[in-house]
């Protein structure tokens, strides 16, 4: 557990140092005014939660560290805590160190649900589950955050320049490394490992062992007093002997697969396969990120990109690169790095196989060669042999002297024919043939047989050879991979904040989004060539047509279009489907966005930083008098907070009867207009009626639908006329639905035309 204390300690000292212009609590934020001290300060964390991460990073510092630090991809990794859970926890924490949270400015559902959509859009342009998660983490900011808003502002909008220069085959290959890389698993997964046991004399030695879960790997041993470590040496191909101490046990000459290692031992001297595991665990991931690494000199550049290089070790990830090709996602050593590793491995893999089929070889050879021989025995000579098989205590000697010489012959030819096929099986080099001498029996007889001893002998050697030289190559390996290590918890940390910086600017690039101008002296908002974010999305799947921008601006800001004075509170009024709802959803967007620090759906916006932000959709069906009441007490919720805000409310007469509905909006214009901190937008049908009963000027803007076109679509100018009560036009959807229909239907929708046609003139 003390490691991964000092991985995390390293990791973040790093970042904190090379990517600090990135991270949400940076230092003019103030985000460490309040530090959180205990797991139990962090909304959510209850006793189970608080004992599993405590029980998964060691102790409650590291397990604390993780989460101020955001980590998300670490906190769900935790057995027993999900993604959601991980994100909700974190979030905690960081609203409560920042000291905001996104309630405090989303303060209407109908508000955090449009911001909620935007995240999920963007969302989608990420590649990592981290970059998904950690999204969350920027929503608006009040105006004592403005250095944060600004600060992210710059981040983002480089992250829009580097979207706009990357070519689609770039974006392509992006996706595809990106998507493979995710937050670094930081155990070892044990597996057994078949032939290696590790003996010590020393308690101290086998404790530490243990401790580390070595002997989840291999088989580990100390010795009593008395004891031989050559009895626990038997039936292994490596044998590690531990001796601290200098204390040597004499048994272990007798051994010649044996590696004696003193005082200066480490664990990664007996298990480089605990570093290995790591890389192997984590295969893909390193792959990629190394992958990514080679292509990043190619990518556009800017301050934020020269951030990210920072945080990738092009030289060491180059060499793990390298590196990794040596091993395949199990841990094992590829094939091909090294030709005797190879030779060594077929050879203990195939070995049964071999003698097997040497065995068969032969005794069927030497029966063919036999059986095709011409030699003539006579009835003397068979007589005698039969004589001296059937004798007790025979040996092949007395028949090899009753053969004539050309059987003999045979039975020796073979044999030397079977001991060389066999060695070429096996891939052993001229030297190596030497070893199977003997393998084979000389003694004559059918069948031949092979020699027990021998065969174990050899199986033996070749299996220790391959032990040898697999584990000093891995040692090797090991010991260079965990040279980089930290560059590649280094890499990848700053990959998965790549991946967010890359969606953001994504998602500005195919959405044209620009950066907004924010200031304090604002009182309103203003937008030009502006986009609802959820219309361009349905545009981008093919849905519709492309969206028509529009200009808005309620209070005072640079933008002031003519019909407007700077007032703080409008009425917008129009035809159904003309846009009204979707004037103020855009309001919305552009608002939350600009105040998380995103770009934002408009060639220009001048937006201040609100402390509250409110949306309200109009109601579906009847209102009942406690829906009533619960909306008034919403109502009165705004009108009396004195924090500066932005109040956008769709055709709330719809909360009472129309008889009603006019006076109760006429009395929230009059309070909200007074207020200068204030910015309100009201869509309604009844702009008329209020304006009648409402005692203060009042701004009305109008939407108009002009006509129906060639596909009996509405002609309207999405941009609302300032100042102009806008003709209702309900006459125009009847004429298309009149059009668009055959039957008894359409004598309906004629005669309801014919009537409103009538009142018109």
């Amino acid at each position: 557990m003390a490691r991964s204390l000092d991985l995390i300690e390293s990791e973040s000292q790093d970042f904190k140092e090379s990517l600090n212009h990135r991270r949400l609590d940076c230092p003019d934020s103030g985000a460490d005014d309040l530090t959180i001290e205990k797991l139990s300060e962090i909304p959510g964390v209850g006793e189970k939660v608080q004992q599993a991460l405590i029980e998964h990073f060691g102790s409650e510092a590291v397990a604390l560290k993780v989460i101020r630090d955001s980590r998300v991809d670490l906190v769900a990794a935790v057995p027993g805590i999900g993604s959601k859970q991980a994100v909700n926890l974190v979030k905690g924490a960081f609203e409560q160190q920042f000291g905001v949270n996104s309630n405090m400015l989303l303060r209407s559902a109908d508000i955090r649900k449009i911001f909620e959509s935007i995240l999920e859009i963007m969302q989608g342009y990420a590649n990592t589950t981290y970059a998904k998660d950690k999204l969350f983490l920027y929503f608006p900011l009040p105006p004592e955050k403005l250095d944060t808003i600004i600060e992210r502002q710059k981040y983002f909008a480089d992250a829009s320049d580097i979207a706009r220069g990357i070519t689609p085959q770039q974006r392509d290959t992006l996706k595809s490394l990106l998507s493979q890389v995710r937050g670094l698993y930081r155990r070892a997964k044990p597996r057994r490992i078949e032939g290696r046991v590790i003996i010590t004399n020393n308690d101290k030695v086998f404790d530490k062992l243990i401790t580390e879960g070595v002997d989840k790997w291999c088989p580990v041993y100390v010795l009593s007093d008395g004891e031989s470590g050559a009895d626990y040496a038997q039936g292994y191909d490596l044998v590690l002997f531990i001796s601290p101490l200098g204390v040597y046990d004499e048994s272990m000459d007798m051994i010649d697969n044996v590696e004696i290692l003193g005082k200066d031992w480490s664990i990664e001297d007996v298990l480089p396969e605990l570093t290995v595991s790591f890389y192997a665990r984590n295969y893909r991931v390193i792959d990629a990120s190394c992958k990514l690494a080679e292509i990043f000199s190619s990518l556009p550049t800017n301050s934020s990109m020269e951030g990210f290089a920072e945080g990738l070790d092009f030289e060491a990830l180059s060499k793990v690169g390298e590196i990794l090709k040596n091993l395949d996602e199990n841990g094992d050593l590829a094939q091909g790095i090294d030709s005797d590793i190879d030779r060594y491995r077929k050879a203990v893999k195939t070995f049964p196989t071999a003698t097997a089929e040497t065995e068969a070889w032969l005794n069927e050879e030497i029966t063919s060669r036999i059986s095709k021989s011409h030699v003539t025995l006579g009835g003397q000579q068979i007589i005698s042999i039969l004589q001296s098989a059937d004798m007790e205590g025979a040996d092949g000697g007395a028949l090899r002297n009753m053969l004539p010489a050309e059987i003999v012959e045979t039975f020796t030819t073979t044999i030397q024919e079977a001991e060389d096929k066999l060695a070429q099986m096996l891939g052993l080099t001229a030297r190596e043939a030497d070893w199977v001498t003997g393998i084979i029996s000389e003694e004559i007889s059918l069948p031949v047989k092979l020699v027990p001893t021998q065969i174990n002998d050899l199986e033996d050697r070749l299996r220790r050879l391959f032990a040898d030289k697999q584990f000093s190559l891995i040692k090797k390996i090991a010991n260079e991979l965990d040279k980089t290590r930290d560059e590649v918890m280094n890499a990848v940390q700053t990959l998965l904040e790549f991946d967010l910086f890359l969606a953001v600017g994504l998602f500005a690039h195919d959405y044209e989004l620009q950066t907004p101008n924010i200031s304090l002296e604002y009182t309103g908002v203003g937008i030009q060539g502006a986009n609802n974010i959820f219309l361009v999305e349905s545009y981008l799947k093919g849905k519709h047509g492309k969206v028509q921008p529009i200009d808005y601006s309620i209070g005072k800001t640079p933008f002031q279009p003519h019909g407007t004075n700077g007032e703080n509170c409008a009425l917008l009024s129009g035809a159904n489907s003309g846009g009204k709802t979707t004037t103020i959803q855009t309001l919305a967007q552009i608002v939350t966005m600009a105040q998380s620090g995103f770009p934002v759906p408009a060639k220009q916006a001048y937006i201040p930083v609100f402390e509250e932000l409110y949306f309200f959709y109009k109601s579906r069906g009847m209102v009942s008098a406690g829906a009533f009441e619960t909306t008034l007490k919403q109502f009165a919720e705004i009108v009396v907070s004195e924090k500066s805000k932005l109040a956008l409310f769709d055709e709330v007469e719809a909360i009472t009867e129309p008889g009603s509905a006019a006076n109760v909006i006429a009395g929230l214009i009059e309070i909200l207009q007074s207020d200068p901190k204030t910015s309100t937008v009201i869509c309604s049908h009844l702009a008329r009626e209020i304006q009648e009963v409402t005692s203060v000027p009042l701004r009305i803007d109008g939407i108009e639908a002009r006509g129906l076109d060639e596909n009996l679509e509405l002609v309207v100018d999405r941009t609302p006329r300032f100042g102009t009560l806008a003709r209702s036009t309900p006459e125009l959807i009847v004429e298309r639905l009149s059009k668009l229909t055959k039957g008894p239907k359409k004598a309906v929708y004629e005669k309801i035309l014919e009537n409103l046609n009538r009142v018109r003139d």
